[in-house]
């Protein structure tokens, strides 16, 4: 009997604590008295913000301009070219016709769309 008021009175109490309005529980375990108020008046206050002056005021906004790129040198690396080849007593073999190398390429100058952060205070 004891254990089932007790699971009553804990399910209550959970209701209570979910419920947004005012709500009192009152209980009598023999000679005690039990007690509890739930409401509007238990939840933690909002606090008032006061403007501080140190806090930066502003927002931050993306800008996208046009920005020129000066053309420069890029070298490019040429794997070695392997083929067939016949030899003077007509035999086929597998020989590297050329070796592999780097050579320069002229990357022209463009321009280029780029995209920034800019802070802009208010």
């Amino acid at each position: 009997m004891f254990a089932r008021t007790v699971s009553l009175v804990a399910a209550l109490l959970g209701l209570a604590a979910a419920s947004p309005a005012q709500f009192r529980i009152e209980g009598q375990f023999g000679p005690v008295t039990v007690g509890a108020l739930f409401g509007d008046h238990c939840r933690p206050k909002a606090r008032v913000r006061v403007d501080d002056c140190r806090e930066p005021r502003g927002h931050w906004r993306t800008v996208t301009e046009q920005v020129w790129v000066p053309g420069y040198w890029q070298e490019e690396h040429v794997p070695a070219r392997w083929g067939w080849v016949c030899d003077p007593c007509g035999r086929r073999r597998w020989v590297m016709l050329e070796p592999e190398r780097c050579h320069r390429v002229w990357v022209e100058g463009r321009y280029e769309c780029r995209t920034r952060r800019v802070w802009v205070s208010c």
